[in-house]
């Protein structure tokens, strides 16, 4: 299980070593959160394959710290455009934003399914 402490030990950047602890716990907590999305699964810190894609993500978070930023992520839009007459908006597809992270998750998800015997798919609905 994560820890402001344990991401501040095991970062070498500086930008994470200068966060509040407060706001890496909400950071900690909020990468959590899209892990979940993006697996449609329940969070396992039981579960040391996914330190290192949690550990990444707030990592990748806190470098990209920035109200706009956020808003961006949160919103979840590609782009946005009023061509004159209509408004169109392009969604992204679900991804915590870290090519690394989704590459490790998608890893994750593939074994564990392979080694789950009910199948079942669980979907969360925010």
């Amino acid at each position: 299980m994560l820890t402001p402490e344990k991401v501040n030990q095991q970062s070498s950047t500086r930008a994470v070593q200068e966060k509040a602890h407060e706001r890496l716990s909400y950071l900690i907590d909020e990468a959590k959160v899209r892990i979940e999305l993006f697996t449609s699964r329940p969070f396992d810190d039981a579960d040391n394959r996914l330190e290192i894609p949690h550990f990444r993500l707030v990592e990748a978070m806190v470098l990209t710290d920035t109200e706009e930023a956020l808003g961006a992520d949160a919103r979840g839009f590609t782009s946005e455009s009023d061509q004159g007459y209509s408004w169109s908006i392009e969604r992204a597809a679900i991804t915590t934003g870290s090519p690394l992270v989704d590459s490790l998750l998608r890893q994750w998800v593939s074994f564990t399914a392979e080694t789950s015997n009910g199948g079942n798919i669980t979907v969360q609905l925010l």
